[in-house]
C-alpha cells in the first residue's frame, strides 16, 4: 500500500508549484494592464477570515490571489476537482461501447488513466488554493436542498476555523456596481459562526477587461485596475444580535464599506 511519504514525494514531481505560477501571472497582470493594489496590512497574517470583494470580471479573481501574500482558497464545484467522475458515469451505462468486445478489452487501461487525471487535477487545483464545495447528491425537492445547504454552510465553518482565509464575492455575480441589497448575508454568517474577521475589499477598473474586445480594441492595455482592501470588521464587533439579524447587519455595513472602497481606498 502506498504510504504517505510516496503519495508527498508523487505530488511534488507532478504538481506544478503555486509560486511560480502566481509570480507568473502577476507579472503578466502588471505588464498588461496598470494595477494598484492598497491595504495588504489588512489581511491578518495567520488565522481563519473571510475576505470579501465586489465581483467585476473572471480577472478578479487574479488581481485577488496574486496580490495577497497569503494563499486564498477559492471554493469551485466539486466537479472541477473530480472531472473523471462525469466521464466514468457515461462508461459505466451499460449501453457504453465500452462494456462490449473489443472495446471492453481496453475499458480498465482507460479507467484508470481517467482517475489518475482527474486525481491530478484535483491535487493541483487544490495546490493553488481551490477547494471543491461538496456535491449535491439527491437534491430534489425544498427538504433535501435545505439539508444540502446546511451541510455546505458547516463544512465551509469548519474549513474556516481550520485557518485558512476563504473568498467569497457576496454579490454571487459579476456586475460593475455595488448597489444597496446587492450582498447576500451568507459570507457574514460564515464568519460570524466561526468566529473570525470579515475583510471587505473592492476591485474598480477590471470590469469586460478580459474581453476580446478589451484586447482587440488596445483599451485593456494600461487601464487602471485598482484593488482596495479595507480594514477587518472582528469577531468582538459583531453585532450581540440572533445569527440571522446579526448577518444582515454587518453585511450592510460591508456593502457601505466596499462601496467607500471602491472610490475612497482607507489610509
Amino acid at each position: 500500500m502506498e504510504t504517505q511519504t510516496e503519495s508527498d514525494l508523487l505530488d511534488s514531481l507532478f504538481l506544478i508549484p503555486r509560486e511560480p505560477v502566481k509570480q507568473f501571472l502577476k507579472t503578466l497582470l502588471h505588464l498588461v494592464y496598470s494595477v494598484e493594489v492598497t491595504g495588504l496590512e489588512n489581511i491578518p497574517e495567520t488565522g481563519g477570515a473571510v475576505l470579501i470583494s465586489n465581483h467585476t470580471d473572471n480577472l478578479d479573481v487574479i488581481v485577488q490571489g496574486t496580490s495577497v501574500l497569503r494563499k486564498v482558497i477559492y471554493l469551485g464545484k466539486y466537479e472541477l476537482f473530480h472531472p473523471q467522475e462525469t466521464v466514468l458515469e457515461l462508461l459505466e451505462n451499460p449501453n457504453s461501447p465500452l462494456n462490449f468486445f473489443p472495446l471492453s478489452l481496453m475499458k480498465q487501461t482507460l479507467v484508470a488513466a481517467l482517475n489518475t487525471l482527474g486525481d491530478l487535477q484535483g491535487k493541483q487545483l487544490s495546490h493553488w488554493g481551490g477547494h471543491p464545495i461538496l456535491r449535491a447528491h439527491n437534491v430534489t425537492d425544498a427538504k433535501s436542498a435545505a439539508v444540502y445547504y446546511e451541510n455546505l454552510e458547516n463544512y465551509i465553518v469548519d474549513l474556516i476555523r481550520k485557518g485558512e482565509l476563504i473568498s467569497i464575492y457576496p454579490q454571487g455575480t459579476r456586475v460593475e456596481n455595488v448597489s444597496p441589497g446587492s450582498f447576500k448575508a451568507l459570507s457574514a454568517k460564515l464568519a460570524i459562526r466561526a468566529g473570525v474577521p470579515i475583510i471587505p475589499s473592492a476591485i474598480k477598473g477590471a470590469w469586460k477587461m478580459m474581453k476580446p474586445e478589451a484586447f482587440l480594441t488596445g483599451k485593456a492595455f494600461g487601464s487602471k485596475i485598482t484593488y482596495n482592501i479595507g480594514k477587518p470588521i472582528y469577531p468582538d464587533q459583531f453585532p450581540k444580535e440572533p445569527l440571522k439579524k446579526a448577518a444582515k447587519i454587518v453585511t450592510e455595513e460591508l456593502e457601505n464599506r466596499v462601496r467607500k472602497l471602491i472610490e475612497f481606498p482607507e489610509s
